[in-house]
């Protein structure tokens, strides 16, 4: 049951993330364009290379990839020990970039770090 909870957890620090996204894309557009393509036009700009600052947006995405994986991987899988070895890592270098809420987030997981490993 704990690996339930546990993978029930990353997948709400991958929401949290998705929230992220979800404001810079869709909040405070002008009424003249089209949200999906003003979207479109924020997304490509913000993952351009070219742009300072790109890093952090790709590392959202990274981020977000990374809880539906382990989340996913906690709910279904068998490899649940590899999971939160995962989210450590992950929980360890989001410290670096983001700040401490969106850490605990990620790191809300390893709160049933010895209950998954003892049923894994």
């Amino acid at each position: 049951m704990g690996s339930k909870i546990a993978g029930t957890l990353s997948l709400l620090g991958a929401v949290a993330l998705i929230a992220i996204w979800w404001v810079f894309l869709f909040s405070a557009r002008p009424d003249c364009l089209d949200s999906v393509q003003l979207a479109i036009s924020s997304a490509k700009y913000a993952l351009s290379p070219s742009e300072s600052g790109s890093w952090l947006f790709i590392f959202t995405l990274v981020s977000i990839f990374a809880c539906i994986l382990t989340g996913l991987i906690l709910l279904f899988g068998k490899q649940k020990n590899l999971a939160m070895y995962l989210i450590a890592i992950h929980a360890v270098a989001a410290a670096f970039i983001y700040t401490w809420s969106l850490v605990v987030a990620i790191a809300l997981p390893l709160i049933y770090l010895g209950k998954v490993q003892k049923n894994a």
